[in-house]
């Protein structure tokens, strides 16, 4: 649960992990791209410093169902930021799932893994077209393969690989959970970025920009020497520009 401290009101939701939701809600980004729901408009306006999380109960998945708890709690407390009075999803998500598991069966070659920047693996799904449907557009396949091969990030914040990139990988977030539709709600928003630019000086990561004409009129240097200095794997003035988040 989170409470406003200003003025008491609430949002209640569930999750199946803690990090990946906490993760979520402090990310200021997130929040500007679900301006629309009163939470985040909320945190938004007041600031996350006025806003406190509360854990009101620790669901026991092999015997209750959490989206039931969650509106066992909504119905209870009454939250003024909860957009529904019953968990989000209840209705829509089973039959969206079960069209995408479907073509995931008629057409998948095998799983998927998706990985943030930092190659972290965050969840493994069906197939590319089970991702692309749920993204709004099976033609989305083509970005998604394109980015899959040459190992490149896809909107500028995630790897999507066919392979783990490390055997002892496991997954933050489920399939079909609140928390990967998060994801894909992030996905959908960043649409218009196409590609990352990690800068680093004297060997420090120090900011990520979308796309090199950001990132050269933030730091004055030309598109041209910074696309030049990314082929040939150089550096600049102590500057290191890279398509990857390195170590």
């Amino acid at each position: 649960m989170i409470v406003n401290k200003l003025n008491g009101k609430c949002y209640v939701g569930s999750t199946r992990s803690i990090k990946v939701r906490l993760y979520s809600y402090f990310n200021l980004t997130h929040h500007l791209s679900q301006k629309g729901r009163p939470v985040s408009s909320a945190i938004l306006k007041y600031g996350l410093v006025n806003f406190a999380f509360v854990i009101i109960e620790e669901v026991n998945l092999e015997l209750f169902n959490l989206e039931e708890r969650e509106t066992f709690w909504i119905k209870q407390i009454k939250p003024e930021y909860n957009a529904t009075k019953e968990a989000a999803r209840n209705i829509s998500v089973p039959h969206l799932l079960e069209t995408v598991l479907k073509i995931s069966q008629n057409r998948s070659s095998g799983v998927i893994y998706i990985y943030d920047e930092f190659k972290n693996l965050l969840v493994i799904i069906p197939s590319l077209t089970s991702l692309a449907v749920l993204l709004g557009n099976k033609s989305i396949t083509i970005s998604l393969k394109r980015a899959m091969v040459s190992g490149s990030l896809f909107r500028s914040s995630w790897y999507i690989s066919k392979d783990y990139f490390n055997s002892d990988d496991k997954p933050l977030i489920e399939f079909s959970s609140p928390e990967y539709f998060d994801l894909i709600e992030k996905m959908k928003s960043q649409k218009h970025i196409r590609k990352a630019i990690f800068v680093f000086k004297d060997g420090e990561f120090i900011c990520k920009y979308n796309g090199i004409m950001e990132a050269a009129k933030a730091l004055k240097i030309s598109h041209e020497t910074i696309n030049a200095n990314i082929e040939k794997n150089t550096t600049y003035k102590g500057y290191l520009f890279s398509l990857h988040r390195l170590k």
